[in-house]
């Protein structure tokens, strides 16, 4: 059986974003990343939310699960300020 997940159109997701290159920064560790949005869809699928993509590619940051949340500062310069976490 599949399984269906409810969907958050507030959450933005790549399929929203027209850019060619994604670019995640962390200001905290000097991180900066950045991908084609082409293999993004490739390997994730448009619909990914950018949430999971922050998720994934900040993979190994201490910070990301410590015993008061979430304290990664990894983000997408090309989603607006409101939009720069995940909800949490």
């Amino acid at each position: 059986m599949r399984r269906t997940r409810l969907v958050d159109d507030t959450i933005p997701r790549l399929q929203d974003h027209q850019v060619p290159v994604v670019e995640l920064i962390c200001l905290l560790c000097d991180r900066r990343c950045t991908h084609e949005r082409k293999l993004l869809v490739k390997a994730f699928g448009a619909s990914v939310t950018f949430a999971e993509i922050r998720r994934r590619m900040a993979m190994g940051c201490e910070r990301m699960q410590t015993p008061q949340g979430d304290k990664c500062g990894a983000h997408f310069p090309c989603l607006s300020d409101g939009l720069l976490m995940e909800a949490r």
